[in-house]
């Protein structure tokens, strides 16, 4: 949702919606976002629908359109942060009004830090420079708008107190504007000014400053946006009371919690949240589902009142089933080879970690500090002084394997959670420079059980106890709501840039080093476990944060199949290419890595071509300027040579100069030498891609798919896949896709034709389109079977068992078989040949005669088993339903 995708846009694409087989649409927010907002998460006012979008009547109007096809509107909500400046009221009444404001309570701002001057004051770090430089260039003024004086600094606005409005209006009676050039003209005008700032609920100050000193709370380390205090009923209801108004008159159908693990009781807001959806008329089990990134031996408590996660689990389990486990294993040597790492990449995620919280999560670690000092003191912990608690608390954080612990005020720790600090503690003892003492009684303080409780014992020692816990949970609260952002923070955004041998691995809740030997059973377990917990879960492909897109991902996962032909390319390439690197502040640039990660890049979004041709001149200069921009913001998170808050100018011009030395030209010998290398990954790249569009659509859980995805999407990490999709284009193939179909209906042999066309223009991406649409109209038309069937793992059987992944869907003797390839690189089209002597054994009972809904073909089970030469003859997927 945006400026560009209003309610009334939404409104026309519905009936298109409706058609390809969406169920809901599922939105970024659409409550008042700051002005100019792109996206929508930078919430400003949760009381007012956001004007950019449109009027209420017109989200009304977007709503029953939905509903009049049978569709519903599942909204992402943010509840952990709001965006800051002049279009938040709430936000300019507090700095207005300091503590004493009706709303202070609704903000995570810590009013008594350290430093005296902070004290009942919101240090606000937007400057340029230092305040002083700031006043002495005149940058800083008093304006009047819409009958109000503000602080003015270039575009941003800060109100005054009541009093210091008083003052100015009062150095010039009748005339505001005369008054407020009193308090900035000349030396003494600077002085009033200064004296002016020494009275506001806020501390103006340099940009950099906030790394140490910021005395509220941020999503991750964006300063404008300030974090929420969900944890208060008060905050909750104010907030909510918009959203929910509209869940009582059924325009919303479900909602997604973002960034959950920022809040401090997460199952506590959710649970909150249900009884108020419930309170205002929704169904008892209204999907609301959590934005939560789960570890690998992590699991979604089942406690929390949710339908699931947004589906990160499933992407990474199923992009290893498309990687060879043998050539990823090859790649990986030879990247470490050339790029000189000597350190596995949980070290990599640690020191990233590190890094993160050491910088621009200081200011949080130090909040964590103080929070823990008296504890400490009061248990005579070993080696108890500041330095020591901080780096103690810092390490165990960036040893931590999931994003956080779910430690609350309800019961004792669980196993799980014990587990998981107890192994961190372990680990982080072994770290240089470490105090074990000072680990192990920090990891024993966070796992500790309640003692409140206790009703035995002398009163003192009863109410002792309970001061005891409470501290104890302020600071584990505390602990939680910074070890999420540091985890997203260095893992997500810095690790995931510095460690690249496969980039398709490197994915969102993802590990570019995992065993990927037993892919294919971890899937199936994984799935067998949603079907039985989570079956309203969402399964994510493509979304706004990933890394790469499902498509982009998929070519690349190819290059594990052909390990020694692509280290061969990128071996010529390093030898030809020499002559472009340039030496900046006495280095090599661009270094191995990042040289490696532009080959990846450049071969991952290269738009397919039909054999032979070349790629057109305005392609290939949007490719060079996509290359461009993702190097400068992977090298920028991945903070080894330059960073968002120091940019290395140099660095970056230097890898700038290289990309266009590439790619200059569309007859550039490195462009001919990656159209030909393309040619070769795409059919397998392109079998890997539809074979996921069918298993996304039938395993246990809600498909969710990105906006435009039903076409190829070659796109990079944000905001290069939040481009704008052409609809027109998909409505009109669609048309054509469904006019053809139903002059097929009652003919298998036309709708064989109309696939063997697909099939022989991929590149157009037709055929994408026609799975999709095929797959998603098999499930509502069997909405039951896969919204509750269990899941049946089908093995293969035969020479190339290994390169099929099959499941079944069965509920009440309703039978869905999903059966595709995998690992055909070395398969030549069609696929027939390589699976003449593979088939798919079937439970007794099940039947022999299946009819695929993809290719219109039927299928007879020989000896009880599915022929896999039958199954993907002539697409590189099935989906089987039983012929009575």
């Amino acid at each position: 949702m945006s400026a560009e995708m209003p309610f009334a846009r939404v409104r026309e694409l519905v009936p298109y919606l409706e058609r390809l087989g969406i169920s809901h649409l599922y939105s970024s927010p659409i409550l008042m976002a700051r002005r100019g907002s792109t996206h929508g998460y930078d919430v400003a006012d949760p009381t007012r629908l956001d004007p950019a979008l449109g009027a209420r009547d017109e989200f009304r109007a977007a709503v029953q359109a939905l509903h009049d096809r049978g569709m519903g509107w599942l909204l992402d909500i943010v509840p952990n942060h709001m965006g800051v400046g002049r279009d938040n009221p709430f936000w300019m009444d507090v700095l207005r009004r300091g503590r004493h404001s009706a709303y202070a309570g609704w903000f995570d701002i810590d009013w008594d830090p350290i430093r005296r001057p902070l004290r009942g004051r919101v240090l606000l770090p937007l400057l340029g420079d230092s305040l002083e430089r700031v006043l002495a260039r005149g940058e800083l003024s008093i304006v009047e708008e819409d009958g109000e004086l503000l602080l003015a600094y270039a575009d941003r606005r800060f109100p005054l107190s009541p009093e210091s409005e008083d003052k100015v209006r009062a150095a010039v009676p009748g005339d505001a504007r005369a008054a407020a050039r009193t308090f900035t003209e000349g030396s003494e005008g600077r002085d009033r000014l200064r004296a002016l700032l020494r009275r506001q609920a806020y501390r103006l100050a340099y940009w950099r400053r906030a790394e140490r000193e910021l005395n509220y709370r941020r999503f991750f380390n964006i300063n404008e946006l300030v974090a929420l205090r969900m944890e208060d009923p008060a905050v909750f209801a104010d907030t909510h009371a918009l959203v929910l108004h509209f869940v009582s008159e059924g325009a919303l159908d479900g909602l997604r919690v973002d960034h959950v693990d920022g809040l401090a009781d997460p199952r506590g807001y959710l649970e909150r949240l249900r009884a108020a959806t419930r309170s205002a008329g929704a169904p008892a089990e209204m999907p609301i589902v959590v934005e939560k990134i789960l570890a690998a031996r992590e699991r979604l408590p089942r406690e929390w009142p949710v339908q699931g996660t947004t589906g990160y689990e499933f992407l990474n389990e199923l992009e290893s089933v498309f990687v060879d486990p043998a050539g990823a294993a090859r790649i990986e040597s030879a990247y470490r080879r050339v790029t000189r790492t000597r350190v596995s990449f949980r070290e990599i995620g640690i020191r990233a970690k590190l890094l993160v919280l050491s910088h621009s999560l200081l200011a949080d670690v130090r909040r964590l500090r103080r929070l823990l000092g008296p504890l400490a003191a009061e248990q005579g912990a070993p080696a108890a002084r500041g330095a020591a608690l901080t780096r103690a608390v810092e390490t165990l954080i960036a040893c931590l394997p999931v994003y956080r612990t779910y430690i609350d005020a309800r019961d004792a720790p669980r196993k799980a959670d014990r587990e998981v600090v107890h192994d961190a503690a372990r680990q982080a003892e072994a770290r240089r420079g470490i105090d074990p003492g000072v680990i192990s009684w920090l990891a024993a303080l966070i796992v500790e059980s309640p003692r409140a409780s206790w009703s035995h014992g002398e009163r003192a020692d009863a109410e002792a106890a309970r001061a005891h816990d409470d501290a104890r949970l302020r600071f584990v609260t505390r602990v939680q709501q910074t070890s999420g952002p540091a985890a997203a923070k260095g893992i997500e955004d810095t690790a995931l840039y510095r460690y690249v041998p496969l980039a398709s691995l490197n994915e969102v809740g993802g590990d570019p080093a995992r065993d990927l030997h037993h892919a294919v059973a971890d899937f199936h377990a994984a799935c067998d476990e949603r079907a039985r917990h989570w079956p309203d879960t969402l399964l994510a492909g493509t979304t706004h944060d990933t890394k790469h897109s499902a498509d982009t991902r998929a070519r690349l996962d190819v290059l594990s199949e052909i390990p020694d032909r692509w280290l061969r390319q990128v071996s010529a390439w390093r030898r030809a290419h020499r002559p472009f690197r340039t030496r900046v502040a006495g280095r090599t640039v661009p270094d191995a890595a990042t040289e490696y990660l532009i080959y990846q890049t450049v071969i991952g979004i290269w738009p397919p071509l039909v054999p032979g041709a070349s790629l057109p001149s305005h392609e290939h200069a949007d490719i060079l300027q996509r290359t461009r921009d993702y190097l400068r913001k992977a090298g920028r998170e991945a903070k080894v040579h330059t960073s968002w808050g120091r940019p290395n100018e140099g660095w970056e011009g230097a890898v700038d100069r290289f990309i266009c030395a590439l790619l200059e030209r569309p007859d550039t010998p490195f462009a001919r030498q990656v159209s030909t290398l393309v040619s070769e990954l795409a059919p397998a790249g392109m079998r890997n891609a539809l074979a996921r569009v069918v298993v996304h659509a039938t395993t246990p859980g809600v498909p969710d798919l990105y906006q435009g995805d039903e076409l190829w999407s070659f796109t990079l990490v944000d905001p290069d896949n939040r481009r704008p999709v052409d609809f027109a284009l998909r409505q009109r193939l669609l048309a054509e896709l469904e006019a053809r179909a139903s002059a097929a209906e009652g003919s298998d042999d036309a709708v064989r034709a109309l696939v063997g066309e697909l099939v022989a223009h991929p590149e157009d991406g037709r055929v994408k389109l026609w799975i999709t649409w095929r797959s998603l109209q098999a499930r509502r038309a069997h909405a039951e079977l896969f919204a509750r069937g269990e899941y049946v793992p089908l093995a293969a059987a035969g020479g190339a068992a290994a390169s099929v992944l099959a499941f079944a869907r069965r509920l009440e003797g309703a039978t869905a078989i999903t059966a595709v390839p995998r690992l055909t690189a070395h398969v030549p089209d069609p696929l027939s040949a390589a699976f003449s002597r593979t088939a798919i054994p079937l439970p007794d009972g099940w039947g022999d005669t299946w009819r695929c809904e993809l290719s219109g073909r039927t299928v007879t089970a020989a000896g009880g088993a599915l022929p896999a030469d039958a199954l993907f003859g002539h697409l590189p997927a099935a989906l089987l339903f039983p012929v009575p």
